[in-house]
């Protein structure tokens, strides 16, 4: 009996050593909201510090179909032109950094819609999206800046 307990405290030691360094270095984000519905598919794509990402590449699938890609210019913006009211996902792939992903909901499509969905990529994970008035977010990144747009 009292080889058993040696034995058995060691298997639990290596099983739960085991099962904290998996949850240690897991990326563990909640699942994200879809966004509220949207008059058009366009943004930008920045990191916290404000910086734009150029070149992220921003997919929309529909029903798991990928239906357009492209890449976000030097400004980190996008906008898919032309999609039809409908459920889609939209994901940011950047360099090094994990993909982020959200849902989102077309509705009568507008040329310029009000509010863009700011993408914030965070390079350990759990990027954020949410909706944002284009002027004021611009005026908040850039308080120096005027805007050209």
């Amino acid at each position: 009996m009292k080889r058993v307990r040696p034995v058995f405290a060691s298997l639990f030691l290596t099983l739960f050593l085991s099962l904290s360094s998996a949850i240690s270095f897991a990326t563990t984000c909640v699942g994200l909201p879809p966004l509220k519905p949207i008059h058009r598919i366009c943004g930008v794509v920045f990191f916290p510090s404000g910086d734009r990402i150029a070149n992220a590449k921003v997919t929309v699938l529909q029903a798991d179909k990928e239906i357009a890609v492209q890449e976000t210019n030097k400004d980190g913006k996008f906008s898919f032109d032309h999609l039809e009211a409908g459920n889609y996902k939209i994901r940011v792939h950047v360099e090094a950094v994990p993909v982020a992903a959200t849902d989102v909901v077309l509705i009568h499509s507008e040329v310029k819609p009000k509010r863009e969905i700011a993408v914030s990529m965070m390079p350990q994970g759990c990027s954020a999206f949410s909706l944002v008035n284009i002027k004021k977010f611009e005026t908040g990144l850039n308080p120096h800046s005027s805007s050209q747009d």
